[in-house]
Order: C-alpha cells, then structure tokens, then sequence
C-alpha cells in the first residue's frame, strides 16, 4: 500500500505541446511533503491488532520508507473507553485481542512526537462473514477465486488480502559441506540441509468488490490471484491463506479510489486520478493532508494447499539444466576450486573418489530468497 500511497500523493508528469521540450516541475514534486499515512484496520475479531504510521515523501527522494517513531495511538470509543496501543518499532503500533460492542462506534487517536493531533471519524463495527470456499481451476496457469455469502445481506462491500507460501527445492540434494578453515569436506547434519525451502509472499494488489447492485449478498468467483504457468511456487507443494474483510460504503468507495488511481497511474492519456479523502483528519493543522481509512471488522480465512502432482504437464519456468551444469575437477584440487570461486559448493560425490562441483544456487536454496524452517501448518 505504501508504494502506491507514494504515487497519488506525489503525482506529476511532462507534457509535449506544439514540440516544446522544457521539462515543466509541477509544485508538488518540489514541495516539502511530509503527510501522515495511516495503514491497517482494526481486527475486532478476537486477534491482535496492528496500525502502521509512516509519512510521504518526494519522488526523488532516496528514502522512501519514513515510519513515524514515538507516536501515541489509542482507540477510543463513544462511551469514552480507551485503549492504548504499544509501540512495535518500525512505524508499527499494536495490541493484543480487543472484544468490541457491535453497537457502539470507535475512532483512532494518534497524537505525534512533533506536536501533531490526529484523528479519525468515529466508525462502525462491521462483523464479516466467513469464506466459503476458496477454489483454483487450472487454465493457462493456475486462477485462485474465493466465494463468500452474507445470507442476511448486511455485508455488501468486501475486500480480500492474501498470503502465499510455496514450498520449493534446490536442482542439488547435497550431503556435503566444506569447511574453508580446514580444506576439508564433511557430511551435513539434519539441521544443516539447504535442500527444501519455503518462501512466503502478500497480496500486492487492492482487491475489493461489492454485490451493493444484486439481489443476494453473494460473492461468486472473485479472482484473488493467477499463477502463471512453469512457476516454482507448484515446483513442490502450495498454499493460499485468503483474509476476508466487511466494509462499509465509505471505506469501500475509499479503496476504490486508490485502486483506480493505481490503476491509471503513469499514463497522461488515462483518467487523472481521483482526490484521495479518507477519513483521518489532522486536528492541529486542519489544512494537513492525511492519508488513510480506518475501518473495525473482523477477519474471516480460508487455506488451501495445491500439490504439485495435481497439477499436470506444469513445466519450469526457469533453465537449471544449464545454469546448474557441474564440473568435475580432479579430487586434490577441490580445495582450490573452493577456495578461489565463492560462487561453487558441493554437489555429490563421485563414485571412486572426488566431488563435483556446481553454482551455490543450484545447491543451497535458501539463496533464492527462502529459508529452511518449515511453517507450522505445513
């Protein structure tokens, strides 16, 4: 979220008329911008809850990553119950479970180390029915949809997050390992194989829809994610944790507008984007501009797991057999391929003597961005 909040706080553009060339730098490219942005929703479904406060910055700044540090966050409720929120370092600001009265309306309360007040509109608590299912047909690649119900039609706005995790392995099952210290090759023990992996990736885009125009408050086949065909994510074994959540009108108009601005941007022949209004206002300084909605629901979810055996004819989408091609040098001069190219390590070794030697790559998988520890729900 933060990447595309970047891109419609900071818009700018250049335009050719009539072969004019000079660059024009629009005002809010060379502003100071340095608005709050408010990320997360409060989860009143009995788990914990994080809040995420960070500030814009300029296109060409460098750093693009400015959490806000030090702020005080509590939620407060009509009645004038507070709870306060601890600070998790990094910008983030957290509490354990909450339990919220459906019946009354809550706001968040941010006050900052630099003096400043904030705060949202009062909301509503909007519980959110479970999934009912999530499905994955096999076409080109592999299409994820999730299909949901609120028989008692009072959900109507929805969005999705999702969270993969994919199992995967190296081309090399290797036994062995080299000790740079001593020039010598020993067997790995069990906690110390870099042959399975696993890699755990989120939603990256604003996934939302409404059935505010049918008859039922029914979701049918709406589209979470397309895995394209020969992707290591189904190398193994995968799985698909889809988060549910209510919205209500506003907040679901809200996430629409930074959809579309998403969508559009970057393009001067599309729709210029749409002014973002959430409902966080800054107290101290009215004319600020803030960025993000706060909404109260709870979280419904779904796994599944595709095997790589139920999927046929998938493919590889990437050339191992070149790229992991081992050389075998003679067995005294190990220690000095080793020693003299970082990028090799153990492959196998050879029957009468000797090892053959290929890419780290092809050998250690966590090198391809995972790591070794199984997840809990494996």
């Amino acid at each position: 979220m933060k990447k595309i909040i970047y891109s419609i706080v900071l818009i700018w553009g250049l335009f050719k008329i009539n072969s004019c060339t000079e660059p024009y730098i629009p005002k809010v490219v060379a502003s100071n911008n340095n608005y709050l942005v408010v990320d997360g929703f409060i989860n009143s479904g009995g788990d914990s809850i994080k809040i995420r406060l960070s500030r814009t910055t300029n296109l060409g700044d460098t750093i693009k990553d400015v959490p806000e540090l030090s702020a005080g966050v509590t939620i407060e409720s009509e009645n004038g119950t507070n709870y306060a929120l601890t600070s998790l370092g990094n910008g983030q600001y957290g509490s354990l479970p909450i339990t919220f009265n459906p019946s009354i309306k809550y706001k968040l309360r941010i006050s900052t180390a630099g003096g400043g007040l904030y705060e949202s509109e009062f909301v509503q608590v909007k519980p959110t029915p479970a999934i009912d299912s999530v499905s994955w047909v096999r076409d080109s690649g592999i299409t994820i949809s999730v299909n949901s119900k609120d028989l008692t039609n009072n959900t109507r706005y929805y969005r999705w997050a999702y969270e993969e995790t994919w199992q995967y392995r190296s081309y090399y099952e290797s036994l062995y390992k080299f000790d740079y210290l001593t020039n010598q090759v020993n067997f790995r023990n069990s906690s110390e194989m870099i042959y399975d992996c696993w890699s755990t990736d989120g939603s990256k885009d604003i996934i939302i829809g409404t059935t505010s125009n049918l008859s039922q408050d029914i979701v049918s086949n709406q589209r979470m994610v397309i895995i394209p065909k020969g992707s290591d994510k189904i190398s193994v074994k995968y799985s698909i944790l889809v988060k549910q959540y209510a919205l209500t009108k506003e907040a679901f108009e809200y996430w629409q507008i930074l959809k579309k601005n998403a969508k559009d941007l970057g393009s001067i022949f599309g729709n210029q984007p749409s002014t973002l209004t959430g409902n966080v206002k800054c107290i101290s300084n009215p004319s600020e501009p803030v960025i993000g909605f706060v909404s109260i629901s709870s979280e419904s979810s779904k796994r599944i797991f595709i095997n790589k055996g139920e999927v046929s004819d998938w493919g590889a989408s990437s050339n191992y057999e070149s790229q992991c091609k081992a050389k075998i040098p003679p067995p005294d001069s190990i220690s000095y391929y080793l020693q003299n190219d970082r990028t090799l390590d153990i492959a196998y070794a050879i029957t009468g003597g000797g090892y053959a030697l290929a890419k780290n790559v092809c050998i250690d998988c966590r090198l391809n961005g995972g790591t070794t520890k199984k997840p809990s729900f494996w």
